[in-house]
């Protein structure tokens, strides 16, 4: 607290809609000179010095501020930030003198900003938090190893020549920003009412797959809106409307498992869909098994995005991909855009614990509504999909994908096979592939 002062934050450069044009991830760039803090008359008019606690408590203030711009400055979610605001914890430490500039009043500073979180461990274990680190939404420069997320920062403090009020400017926080706002959007801050794992201990006693998979929904989202059926889930500061779309229960060799998948269509805070043709839809996508008796997850993601025109793929097939009871699921979207048409396949699978794509290949291409005066040229293609019976004992086994139709006004009709590259955690397509350019 300080108690010689009044103070404020100004904003320059534009202001902060500047940020929210350019997005989250060019914060970097623009971040260091835009908070600047001054501290009204009154405060000492001496040189400052880096562990002044009005300096510190104004770079505090600057990271609250930056974090308030990026969630809400725009429209966004304020009842987010407030619920992140309570639960967080700032604080400045190891802290240390760069430079003095005795002539002008300025000192430089280099410490380290550290944010405590009361559930920190929960999130740093739950699978959206690793699906994010993997997929590398999440910025590297920020260590989230111990119960307080560090960062390194660096900031100015001088009085002005006028006034004599404090000048603060801070930078170096852009990374630690990134990361609260993009794992509070994810769902994952939330402190759980169950801990993972601790679902209905009945859910798979009925053997009716459809109520296990709406109690499990219940579980994983929260209660079902009754006005439109809608399970809500949260992605990126986006809502959208889970609906299931897959269930089955089955009996394997390891025991009896659950295997739900709901998908997503993004709506509008009225809860109108949004339909643009380049955003995606969210998965949630479960497999649950037991365990002495008891129901545990053996996978699971909420943050897994596919499709097109805000939705995701609605028709989900369960398939065994591998040996051991690999079971996972291809699901299949596409549309037509400018005389283009296509489809591409979605293939989800269990790998260490989380729901991942294992593999994504364009299925369908049609491009004869695009080519005018280009007869004999044009491309309509097709493809089948089946999973091979080897190779023995692998985790995945290969795909076949019979392709047929016409290439570049050339008749084609070949069976290619498809590997999976354990090292990459995906199929991959043959060099002479012929739908590897066609995506859409």
């Amino acid at each position: 607290m300080i108690n010689c002062c009044i103070f404020s934050i100004y904003l320059y450069m534009k202001t902060f809609s500047l940020l929210a044009s350019l997005g989250l991830r060019d914060l970097r760039n623009v971040i260091a000179l835009v908070v600047v803090a001054a501290i009204g008359a009154g405060c000492s008019k001496t040189q400052p010095n880096c562990i002044d606690p009005s300096t510190i408590d104004l770079v505090k203030q600057g990271v609250e501020e930056t974090l308030d711009k990026v969630l809400s400055g725009s429209g966004g979610d304020t009842e987010l930030l407030d619920r992140l605001k309570k639960r967080m914890q700032i604080a400045v430490t190891t802290i240390r003198t760069s430079s003095k500039d005795e002539k002008i009043g300025k000192v430089t500073c280099e410490a380290s900003l550290e944010i405590t979180l009361a559930n920190a461990d929960q999130i740093v274990g739950d699978p959206v938090f690793k699906s994010l680190q993997d997929s590398k939404r999440l910025p590297e420069l920020v260590d989230t190893s111990g119960p307080a997320w560090k960062t390194s920062i660096q900031y100015t403090a001088q009085h002005t020549e006028d006034t004599k009020d404090l000048l603060v400017e801070l930078s170096g926080h852009a990374p630690m920003v990134e990361l609260l706002s993009t794992v509070a959007q994810s769902g994952v801050m939330e402190p759980r009412q169950q801990p993972p794992g601790d679902i209905p201990s009945n859910l798979l006693a009925s053997g009716n797959a459809r109520d296990a998979a709406v109690r499990l929904m219940n579980h994983v989202y929260g209660k079902q809106e009754k006005e439109n059926g809608c399970w809500i889930s949260r992605f990126e500061g986006m809502p959208y409307c889970m609906k299931i779309a897959q269930s089955e229960i089955k009996t394997l060799g390891s025991g009896k498992r659950l295997y739900a998948i709901a998908n997503g269509q993004a709506i509008d805070q009225q809860g109108e869909a949004i339909t643009a043709h380049a955003m995606q839809g969210l998965v949630g996508a479960f497999i649950v098994g037991e365990t002495n008796g008891k129901p545990a997850f053996i996978a699971k993601s909420t943050v897994i995005q596919a499709g097109t025109m805000g939705t995701a793929p609605s028709e989900w097939i369960l398939t065994e991909l591998g040996a051991n009871d690999n079971w996972g699921w291809r699901g299949e979207y596409g549309d037509c855009h400018q005389g283009y048409c296509g489809s591409r396949m979605v293939i989800l699978a269990n790998r260490a614990g989380i729901v991942q794509e294992v593999g994504g290949l364009p299925t369908a291409y049609d491009d004869t509504g695009a080519c005018g005066d280009c007869e004999g040229k044009s491309s309509s293609l097709a493809s089948t999909v089946r999973v091979s019976d080897g190779p023995d004992n692998a985790e995945f086994y290969h795909l076949l994908v019979a392709v047929t139709g016409t290439s570049n006004g050339k008749e084609l009709a070949k069976e290619w096979t498809l590997a999976f590259d354990n090292a990459k955690g995906t199929y991959i397509e043959p060099a002479d592939w012929p739908l590897g350019d066609r995506d859409f």
